[in-house]
Formats: structure tokens, C-alpha cells, sequence
């Protein structure tokens, strides 16, 4: 049921295509990966990129023919004098006759796009399930190193750590791409899994709190920090007059997966831990800035 994407090397196939002597745009690779949405995503990846000489971030504009950022020493200027040594004229910051400079055939089966059909595709467990067990998971990062945590909160508190190394950079409505194989490792049967996300409060009702649930079979509940869409009514958050979250506190409650979602609720915001994601949130930076650089320095 899992699906296997990888975003950096479908970043890097679209790099490749673009010939000696145009340029394109962020958007325009957005657009190629599956959803303009991806834009800034594309300008983090191009400045991470390591390899220039392969991967030409330098053909890299914005959408109106300005030169844009350069991850360079010298910055913009060697963004601009190495278009130049490919034949690019450069007027007043601008690419000159902009739009026959501009490469935007990639070969791409729009990875994105395959990623939000299948995510659609998926059918969420109406189950009422109420677990008594609670566990939160969270998830820090270092590089593109993500530690995630989850924390099960019994008379003993336990935690479980898991390391992997992340296949997308954060890309809005594509959370689960980034975090899904980190969370999927750390969620546990019986329990009612808090994840630091959103489930149903999502464009496509799809967010990574749902589709971990979807995949693992277990009951969810995503608590998110930030509103990305919906509208505030009273302490509900609503989608097309449909009730997708709970407002408490400076959180958002949303429903998963195979969930009586008003036990799980008066259960979580009744307990003396809420926010509970703040525990692995923690502990997960702490291994970050502790334990990781020393292990990977033997």
C-alpha cells in the first residue's frame, strides 16, 4: 500500500533536462514535478544542490525573467556571468526576449500528481475505535536526516526513536512524502496515534496524519500548529461547510484514521500532557544536537 517517491531524484532528472543556452523557472519546475504549490520547495533544492556542473541551478529564473537567488560565493554575479558564457543576454537584471529563452518540455510523468492520485485513492477506516493508549510522534531534522520520536504515555512515559534519511524537502499538501516512512515506523496498534500534522484537515481530506493511518491500519489524530486551510468558526475549523478540525488552545485538532474522533478529542485535551507532541517534539531535537553528531562522528 506504500508509496515509494523520491523528490530530490525526480528534482534532479527535470535539472538535467535543461539545455545549454535557455533558462527556466522555478514554477516551471514545480509545474513539471506535479504542482506549482512545490515552488519554493524547488528553490531549497537548487540550494542545496551539489553537483552545478551536472545540475544547471544557474538556468534557474524567476517567472518574469529575473535572475533570481544563487546558492555562490560570488553570488549573482556568477549566476549572471555564466549565462552570459552560454549566450544569455542580460539586460537591467532581466533575461532579454525572455519568453524563446524560456524551457518548459520537460519528459516528466508528474510525480506529484501520481502521488495525489494515489493518495485519493486510498479509503479512510470509519472505524469508532477508543483506545486507551496515547502516543505522540514528532520529528526533528538535521540536514535531510530526519529523527523522529514517538512517545507512549503510560504510568511509565516510553519512547522510541527512529532515524531515516528524508526523499522529499517539506512541500505543502505533500507532508506525508517528506515524513510518512519515519511515522510509519513509529506508530503502534491500540494506541490513539498523535502525529504533529493534520488528517482530515487537508485539501484532498489526505493529510499525513490520515494516509500513516490509512497505511498502518491504526487509529490517528493529527495536531497541527499552523492553519494551512479552512475556515475558523467559533473553535471549528470547516471546509466546504464540512467540520474537518477542533481549535484548543493554539492547536488544531483533526481527525485520522479509525477514530471515535470525540472520545480521542476529550481524551487528549483532557489529559495533563496536551500538547503531547511537545514531549517527542523535545526529545527528538535533543537527539538531534546530542546524540547524532556523535555517532556520526565515530
Amino acid at each position: 500500500m506504500k508509496f515509494e517517491l523520491n523528490i530530490y531524484d525526480e528534482f534532479y532528472k527535470l535539472m538535467e533536462q535543461i539545455p545549454e543556452g535557455y533558462v527556466t523557472t522555478y514554477g516551471d519546475i514545480a509545474v513539471a514535478l506535479g504542482d506549482i504549490i512545490a515552488s519554493r520547495a524547488v528553490g531549497q533544492m537548487l540550494s542545496n544542490n551539489k553537483n552545478p556542473a551536472k545540475y544547471p541551478c544557474h538556468r534557474v529564473v524567476n517567472s518574469d525573467g529575473s535572475l533570481g537567488g544563487f546558492t555562490h560565493s560570488l553570488g549573482i554575479e556568477e549566476k549572471m556571468r555564466r549565462l552570459k558564457k552560454e549566450g544569455i543576454v542580460i539586460v537591467n537584471g532581466k533575461i532579454d526576449n525572455f519568453d524563446s529563452m524560456r524551457f518548459k518540455d520537460f519528459k516528466t510523468d508528474f510525480p506529484l500528481q501520481r502521488y495525489r492520485e494515489w493518495s485519493n485513492g486510498l479509503r479512510m477506516d470509519e472505524s469508532d475505535d477508543r483506545p486507551d493508549c496515547l502516543r505522540a510522534l514528532d520529528i526533528s531534522y538535521i540536514g535531510d536526516i530526519g529523527i523522529g520520536v514517538g512517545v507512549t504515555f503510560k504510568e511509565k512515559i516510553e519512547f522510541q526513536v527512529a532515524v531515516r534519511e528524508v526523499k522529499s524537502p517539506y512541500i505543502p499538501n505533500y507532508l506525508y512524502l517528506r515524513e510518512g516512512e519515519i511515522y510509519d515506523a513509529l506508530t503502534e496498534r491500540g494506541c490513539i496515534n498523535m502525529i504533529d500534522g493534520n488528517g482530515i484537515l487537508h485539501r484532498d481530506r489526505k493529510g499525513v496524519a490520515t494516509v500513516v493511518g490509512i497505511v498502518k491500519g491504526v487509529s490517528t489524530i493529527g495536531i497541527a500548529k499552523k492553519l494551512l486551510t479552512g475556515v475558523i468558526k467559533s473553535d471549528k475549523v470547516y471546509i466546504d461547510d464540512e467540520e474537518v478540525g477542533r481549535i484548543y488552545d493554539r492547536y488544531i485538532i483533526s481527525k485520522g484514521n479509525r477514530i471515535d474522533f470525540e472520545y480521542a478529542y476529550r481524551r487528549i485535551v483532557g489529559s495533563k500532557y496536551f500538547p503531547h507532541t511537545k514531549y517527542p517534539d523535545k526529545l527528538s531535537r535533543r537527539y538531534r544536537n546530542e546524540i547524532l553528531p556523535a555517532e556520526y562522528s565515530l
